[in-house]
């Protein structure tokens, strides 16, 4: 493999991921009809997380080790194509929630923290090839990347931050989102800390961040400012709205599909009954700016991505269900 290594330096935590199957009857779950449905075919476990993007699974294992393992999965499960991800000198790579994006040529970006051989850590953004045999690792320390995409003219977007402990002064001037092509060089910086609000000042709006790749551009939804904006492919602020609302403990998965539609997960309340909650899906109303929760009738649930027009979603944890908005 040829690699190009640009000043690397570089810990992880993540989520989730588990087959075999075919499409099934369909059948209505709220505003949601059920059109298809697999037996999981990876293992849902710590040390893994699973995403579906551009057409098949992304499942990621060992993501806290020395050399994680890429799978690709297709609609029956089976595994297309495996990938090992190492780093020069790293005896150590974390890879995070949302730090793996796969592009419509198929090329990767990944980011996430290495500790190398001596010991020495830092922040990392690589793009890996369609065929996977090169590879540009940029260092990107101090920035601490939260979530990335691969935009549709394969240039890479990255929300981070550099983010100081708590109590001690925060740079509020830093941008948040960066834009890098696939040698690593720096296009553009955007969007400020002080542009956002959380419920802490010393908490960053990049925690729980989730980046989306749309027509042209980008969509950010930053779980913990509770905002969600798009950018087009030269930086511009397309358009700002609010998020749905969210408690700090809900875990959040949102996704673009082909047609526009765009889709957040979370936890909603059960009605009287505040202290439960189950699964529910909202859809944003691209022409009022506002968001509409519809409940799946699910007590837990995770979405993986968008096939097309369809969510591609789990609520048991042992099936995956391809779900079309009623009526489409």
């Amino acid at each position: 493999m040829k690699r190009h290594c640009v000043a690397l330096l570089f810990l992880v935590f993540v989520y989730f991921a588990g087959a075999s199957g075919s499409f099934g009857q369909v059948k209505t779950t709220s505003a949601f009809a059920h059109v298809g449905s697999m037996k999981i075919p990876f293992a849902m476990a710590g040390n893994a997380f699973a995403l579906w993007q551009r057409g098949s699974f992304v499942y990621v294992t060992e993501r806290f080790s020395a050399s994680p393992v890429f799978q690709f999965l297709d609609r029956d499960g089976h595994v297309t194509s495996t990938f090992t991800f190492s780093i020069p000198e790293a005896s150590l790579i974390n890879l995070y929630d949302n730090s793996v994006a796969l592009g419509q040529d198929g090329s990767l970006a990944i980011t996430g923290t290495a500790y190398l051989d001596d010991s020495r850590e830092g922040m990392f953004l690589a793009w890996v090839s369609p065929d996977r045999r090169e590879q540009t690792i940029t260092r990107i320390s101090p920035f601490f990347p939260k979530a990335v995409t691969l935009a549709s003219d394969g240039t890479i977007w990255l929300a981070g931050d550099e983010t100081k402990p708590n109590h001690q002064a925060q740079d509020y001037t830093q941008h948040l989102l960066r834009h890098y092509d696939k040698t690593g060089k720096l296009l553009g910086s955007f969007l400020t800390w002080a542009d956002f609000q959380t419920d802490s000042p010393y908490i960053a709006p990049t925690l729980g961040s989730i980046l989306l790749p749309l027509e042209d551009g980008i969509g950010w939804y930053s779980f913990r400012s509770k905002s969600y904006v798009e950018l087009s492919s030269d930086g511009s602020v397309v358009r700002r709205l609010k998020t749905g609302p969210h408690s700090s403990h809900d875990l959040v998965e949102a996704t673009a599909c082909a047609d526009g539609d765009i889709y957040a997960s979370t936890r909603i309340p059960v009605t009287n009954n505040p202290t439960e909650s189950n699964w529910g899906i909202y859809t944003l109303d691209p022409t009022k700016g506002t968001w509409t929760v519809q409940p799946t009738g699910d007590k837990w649930g995770r979405l993986f991505g968008c096939d097309g027009t369809r969510l591609v979603t789990t609520s048991d944890f042992k099936t995956v269900a391809w779900l079309s908005r009623a009526g489409q």
